[in-house]
């Protein structure tokens, strides 16, 4: 084998570890969970998305990002201890206190576990 060779062999598993685990990303179906409301936290929009604690200060034990859009977001604690950020819609965050159930899907690829998203979706 030549050079050439390796690198297009190496070309093609790389291209193809990208693409499998972007669709388990993608396409893996969300699980239904459900939690108790231990905080709830408003991020007011903001012009710059920054990787730190909310306003450069530490606001409570979790860091969130801040982006452009405001965000409404609960922390919820589920029956086995963990604790997630669920993102919320503003009329279901008005009508949630700390201590309240809520309903929501968690979006995390199956293969490989890449958490990227769990989402405040309940009926009204």
């Amino acid at each position: 084998m030549n050079k050439s060779n390796i690198t297009l062999i190496v070309f093609v598993v790389l291209a193809a570890a990208a693409l499998y685990t972007t669709y388990d990303v993608l396409f893996s179906s969300p699980d239904h969970m459900e939690g108790v409301i231990i905080e709830k936290i408003f991020v007011e929009p903001h012009s710059t998305t920054a990787a730190t604690p909310y306003g450069g200060a530490l606001r409570s034990n979790y860091f969130i990002t801040s982006e452009k859009e405001e965000q409404w977001i609960a922390i919820v604690k589920m029956d086995n201890g963990d604790t997630l950020k669920v993102h919320c819609k503003a009329e279901h965050y008005a009508t949630k206190n700390v201590g309240d159930m809520v309903h929501f899907k968690k979006y995390e690829g199956k293969h490989f576990h890449i958490k990227y998203f769990a989402h405040n979706e309940e009926e009204d």
